[in-house]
Protein backbone atom coordinates (compact mmCIF):
# COMPACT_ATOMS: atom_id res chain seq x y z
CA UNK A 1 0.00 0.00 0.00
CA UNK A 2 1.78 3.33 -0.86
CA UNK A 3 1.20 6.03 1.32
CA UNK A 4 0.55 9.35 -0.65
CA UNK A 5 1.13 12.77 1.49
CA UNK A 6 -1.69 15.38 2.46
CA UNK A 7 -0.92 18.45 0.43
CA UNK A 8 0.37 20.85 3.02
CA UNK A 9 -2.65 23.44 3.86
CA UNK A 10 -1.97 27.19 2.48
CA UNK A 11 -3.99 30.10 4.30
CA UNK A 12 -5.19 33.31 2.29
CA UNK A 13 -6.72 36.12 3.58
CA UNK A 14 -9.98 37.71 1.89
CA UNK A 15 -11.02 41.22 3.44
CA UNK A 16 -15.28 41.39 2.76
CA UNK A 17 -16.32 45.05 2.97
CA UNK A 18 -19.76 43.72 2.79
CA UNK A 19 -19.37 41.23 5.62
CA UNK A 20 -21.53 43.57 8.28
CA UNK A 21 -22.85 41.14 10.89
CA UNK A 22 -23.16 37.95 12.69
CA UNK A 23 -25.24 36.37 10.02
CA UNK A 24 -23.04 37.42 7.58
CA UNK A 25 -20.00 36.04 9.35
CA UNK A 26 -22.49 32.07 9.55
CA UNK A 27 -23.06 32.60 6.35
CA UNK A 28 -19.90 32.59 5.01
CA UNK A 29 -17.87 30.06 6.93
CA UNK A 30 -20.89 28.11 6.38
CA UNK A 31 -20.56 28.29 2.49
CA UNK A 32 -16.41 27.96 3.19
CA UNK A 33 -16.81 24.51 5.35
CA UNK A 34 -19.15 22.96 2.61
CA UNK A 35 -15.45 22.70 0.83
CA UNK A 36 -14.23 19.38 0.59
CA UNK A 37 -10.80 20.74 1.28
CA UNK A 38 -10.82 23.04 4.46
CA UNK A 39 -8.55 22.47 7.36
CA UNK A 40 -9.72 26.39 8.86
CA UNK A 41 -11.75 29.01 8.49
CA UNK A 42 -11.82 32.65 10.80
CA UNK A 43 -13.88 35.34 10.25
CA UNK A 44 -13.33 38.89 11.86
CA UNK A 45 -15.96 41.18 11.74
CA UNK A 46 -14.57 43.94 13.03
CA UNK A 47 -12.10 44.02 10.95
CA UNK A 48 -13.80 42.36 7.93
CA UNK A 49 -11.54 39.27 7.06
CA UNK A 50 -12.15 35.95 6.39
CA UNK A 51 -8.89 33.78 6.82
CA UNK A 52 -9.13 29.97 4.98
CA UNK A 53 -6.21 27.44 5.73
CA UNK A 54 -6.49 24.51 2.60
CA UNK A 55 -4.78 22.76 -0.01
CA UNK A 56 -6.35 25.23 -2.12
CA UNK A 57 -7.30 28.55 -0.63
CA UNK A 58 -8.47 30.29 -3.83
CA UNK A 59 -11.41 27.90 -4.26
CA UNK A 60 -12.97 29.73 -0.91
CA UNK A 61 -13.34 32.73 -3.00
CA UNK A 62 -15.66 31.84 -5.34
CA UNK A 63 -17.82 30.02 -2.29
CA UNK A 64 -17.60 33.00 -0.55
CA UNK A 65 -18.83 34.79 -3.85
CA UNK A 66 -21.85 32.08 -4.13
CA UNK A 67 -22.98 33.02 -0.41
CA UNK A 68 -23.58 36.48 -1.95
CA UNK A 69 -20.19 37.84 -0.95
CA UNK A 70 -17.08 40.37 -2.39
CA UNK A 71 -14.13 38.66 -1.48
CA UNK A 72 -11.20 40.85 -2.09
CA UNK A 73 -7.47 39.03 -1.65
CA UNK A 74 -5.93 41.23 1.27
CA UNK A 75 -1.92 42.04 0.51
Amino acid sequence: MEIYPMPIPASVTFNIPDMTCNACVRAITQAVHRLDSVAEVSADLAAKHVTVRSANPMDFARAIEDAGFSPVAAD
